[in-house]
């Protein structure tokens, strides 16, 4: 008896072992523990323009993507070839339109910094390319102040907010940015506050340090001082993420994200709006908790290099043509000896070597604009793996956007003279066509399958937004039937109309049909991408793809 308790003693111990540690595992499931990624300026150039770009011919599987020209699918898609609402992206606008007032609005919480009191000085900002001041209102809330650079008032300021409604409408997580406009006296120094005085070291903001900084910002005509204001965001800061790689603990990522079609069409959304600078430090993963479940939120922050603005004025002319380091531009320039007029230059040769007349709207036009060929700052992966399906679904979003959306938002910017707004909306009409005239020629683009009796109707969108006539576009189908795993081609027809008619006899055996569609115009001999339908016997549409 004594011998069988002296055996079950241990293995009870080893059973409260396996009991504990198995319930801290599922505990430690359910608080999944974030570390803070860092990052910054300096590091992203060194990660992506020197590091990255140049080991990219060692990694093979890029370049035998490259030589054979093939492209990874986005894996953040569903069967409709859709991106689902998740915590890097909400389809707003490009799904059901905003009203023009929440265009104008953009995320909302308060009207901004309440001005019926000081605005105390919590801290300076000292990361990335603009200063700013962390400030407190009267009200408790918390906003990072950021100013218009000498002799441009109004540029950064208004690019930020304008911005920043784009990204929201289009189903980007982003911050409140309202601009601000008041009395220097307005601000005063916290008690703990500090800055980064001109010896590299922090020193307390003392008033006449304070006086010192103001002395070199832009005042309005009546002596006011104009800024952004980014509410701070609820939650737990966990740095920036990652556009090449999940968070391997966050059971709510499960993609990696240089293969999430949201985070490559930033290269496309990019360059409508002229953000040379999207990078991952002007990123910020929050942990939060809404409707009672905990997550990380992933935004986009920092706008101010948008549109004409740039850090200390308008854009130089080499933004949106050249990396910040181009090794392929420098080589051409180098083996061309210096002959090679690059389209920056002669972009900029034909403007006189001149910005915009007004200081608020900087350099920002569509002479020589190629999407194609837009290019921010540095050169991540996940953008040189945009895909025609990536392109296509980005494109489609912004056609979501009438003349009059466009001119809706630039509104927020707050712009005092009245034809700035209105150019800033002509770049902005002007260069969505050309994006989207580029994307649905580069894809099939064709969007909005619907059954209808026997007939498969679809929205021809390179036609529905005047890029291509009807007349003369020609659909070529093929009717492949499924049994299984295979397919087995039993129909080829052409059809004058974005309207497919279905037979009986496809669906008699196997489960379904998919028809592959491609479009041929009357400039081409030949037709274009495909897209890919499944149809379902019995049950309808099963699934959309268009090729990559």
């Amino acid at each position: 008896m004594l011998r069988r308790e002296r055996l079950f003693k241990p293995i009870l111990l080893i059973a409260a072992i396996f009991s504990f540690a198995l319930c801290r595992g599922v505990y430690a499931s359910e608080t999944v523990e974030f570390k803070k990624n860092q990052t910054g300026l300096y590091r992203d150039v060194f990660d992506q323009n020197l590091y990255y770009e140049g080991t990219q011919f060692l990694h093979l599987e890029r370049l035998y993507r490259a030589l054979f020209g093939k492209r990874l699918r986005a894996k953040d898609v569903n069967v409709y070839d859709e991106v689902p609402d998740s915590a890097f992206f909400v389809n707003r606008h490009g799904r059901e339109r905003l009203s023009a007032q929440e265009l104008k609005d953009g995320p909302r919480e308060t009207d901004g910094p309440d001005l019926s009191g000081d605005l105390t000085i919590v801290r300076g900002k000292f990361e990335g390319l603009h200063p700013g001041f962390f400030i407190q209102d009267s009200r408790g809330d918390e906003y990072l102040l950021k100013f218009d650079p000498q002799d441009y008032f109004e540029l950064t300021t208004g690019a930020e907010v304008i911005a920043s409604r784009f990204y929201h409408a289009l189903g980007y997580h982003v911050p409140q940015y309202t601009n601000v406009v008041f009395p220097p006296e307005k601000l005063v120094p916290g008690p703990n506050a500090k800055v980064i005085d001109s010896t590299g070291f922090k020193k307390k903001l003392t008033p006449d340090k304070l006086e010192e900084f103001i002395l070199f910002l832009p005042l309005d005509s009546e002596g006011r001082l104009r800024a952004s204001a980014s509410k701070i965001l609820k939650g737990e800061k966990k740095g920036s993420f990652s556009f090449q790689k999940r968070r391997k603990n966050d059971p709510e990522d499960p993609v990696d994200h240089k293969d999430r079609r949201s985070i490559r069409a930033l290269q496309v959304f990019s360059s409508w709006l002229n953000n040379c600078d999207v990078r991952e430090s002007n990123t910020l993963d929050m942990l939060v908790t809404e409707n009672g479940k905990s997550f990380l939120k992933h935004y986009l922050i920092d706008f101010n290099m948008t549109l004409g603005s740039a850090t200390e004025g308008p854009k130089i002319p080499p933004m949106g043509h050249e990396y910040f380091l181009d090794y392929g531009a420098a080589a051409k320039a180098f083996l061309s000896l210096g002959l090679w007029e690059k389209p920056w230059q002669r972009r900029w040769r034909e403007a006189g070597e001149k910005v915009h007349d007004s200081p608020a709207v900087g350099y920002f036009d569509n002479r020589y604009f190629d999407p194609s060929q837009y290019k921010t700052q540095l050169p991540y992966f996940p953008f040189k793996d945009l895909s025609r399906a990536d392109g296509f679904w980005a494109a489609k979003i912004m056609t979501a956007f009438t003349d009059e959306d466009i001119k809706m938002i630039v509104q927020a910017g707050e712009l005092s003279r009245a034809g700035d707004a209105e150019y800033l909306a002509k770049v902005l009409t002007e260069r969505r066509d050309l994006i989207a005239k580029h994307w649905f020629r580069e894809s099939n683009p064709l969007d909005q399958f619907e059954l209808q009796g026997n007939h498969l109707n679809f929205k021809d969108l390179a036609v529905q937004y005047g890029f291509e006539p009807q007349d003369g576009s020609v659909y070529e189908v093929d009717v492949i039937r499924k049994t299984g795993k295979r397919g087995r081609k039993i129909k080829t027809f052409t059809a004058q109309n974005p309207s497919i008619p279905l037979e009986e006899a496809w669906f008699a055996q196997g489960e379904g049909i998919n028809l592959l569609i491609r479009t041929r115009r009357p400039r081409s001999s030949k037709p274009g991408p495909y897209v890919l339908v499944e149809l379902k016997a019995g049950k309808g549409l099963a699934g959309v793809l268009h090729e990559d």
